[in-house]
């Protein structure tokens, strides 16, 4: 283990010299959890830093319940076209003409089909979104720190790290406030460790019966998706969902069967995926 945990402080060290700062955190097969943080300069970032999750988000509008939308041949848009992409909503809403029947053909990722479910929910329920996704989810886990821009007190706003473009530039925020159900997110380390135990162990929380429903594969047609989650298949049936705004990029990753997970988040628009990917592969070998 000794071993292991060096070569973890020396791949973090390597990943920070082209990044502003990151921050991982790891669910181990045991349950222990360990958080890690590297920063180029300045102050190290930790577990309660708040960062832009962006399309992470998308795994918290999945949660939600749901209203109805367009249809065609007799096809309605349901939720789960919205949040496994097969809806064939691509263009604005209001002029849309959809392209295929709801639920045919492979997938098209779409920020603006998961938008409109975020919106659509929350109109449905009369609340904004982000007042939803504390009231049916977060409240729910326990999750403290994870909220849209608008839900941010004034102390949370103290933790969230500037984020920085490619060249260490400094990048604006994004609140998505139009479709905040594809991205506005924003939360940290320690809460997405939480949410992750939750996808673990879904008979522990509340939300049981959504989150096993979230992990059914309902598109296997090239890459298997769930509701929000998306799934490589080969070798562990790894679910996972990454994130990226302007100035962040996020990844969060489980494997129900060994009963890891991870989580890295960086408050710099370089990926993250590969050394999540690998963080990951190690909790697994381990």
């Amino acid at each position: 283990m000794a071993g292991s945990t060096d070569d973890v402080g020396a791949a973090l060290d390597r990943a920070v010299r082209r990044r502003a700062g990151l921050v991982v955190g790891v669910r181990e097969r045991d349950g222990s959890t360990r958080v890690v943080g590297r920063a180029r300069e300045g102050a190290v970032p930790d577990g309660r830093s708040l960062h832009e999750i962006g399309s992470i988000t998308k795994t918290f509008t999945a949660l939600l319940p749901g209203t109805r939308v367009p249809a065609r041949d007799g096809v309605e848009i349901t939720l789960a076209h919205l949040a496994t992409h097969t809806s064939g909503l691509l263009e604005a809403l209001g002029r849309a003409r959809l392209r295929r029947t709801p639920g045919t053909g492979t997938v098209h990722y779409s920020n603006l089909g998961v938008g409109v479910l975020g919106q659509a929910l929350a109109h449905a329920t009369g609340t904004s979104y982000g007042d939803l996704v504390q009231q049916r989810v977060c409240a729910p886990l326990g999750l403290v720190a994870t909220a849209t821009d608008d839900r941010l007190s004034d102390e949370q706003r103290s933790r969230l790290v500037p984020g920085h473009r490619r060249r260490s530039a400094p990048a604006a925020p994004w609140p998505l406030a139009g479709m905040p159900g594809a991205g506005a997110l924003r939360s940290t380390v320690d809460d997405l460790l939480v949410y992750l135990e939750a996808q673990l162990d879904p008979a522990s929380t509340p939300l049981g019966e959504a989150v096993r429903l979230t992990q059914q594969p309902r598109v296997t047609r090239g890459q298997t998706i769930g509701l929000g989650w998306l799934r490589h298949d080969r070798p562990d049936h790894l679910w996972w969902h990454n994130g990226g705004t302007g100035g962040y990029r996020s990844f969060v990753g489980f494997v129900p069967a060994e009963r890891v997970a991870v989580v890295v988040l960086s408050n710099h628009a370089r990926s993250v995926d590969l050394l999540a990917l690998r963080r990951l592969r190690l909790a697994v070998e381990q």
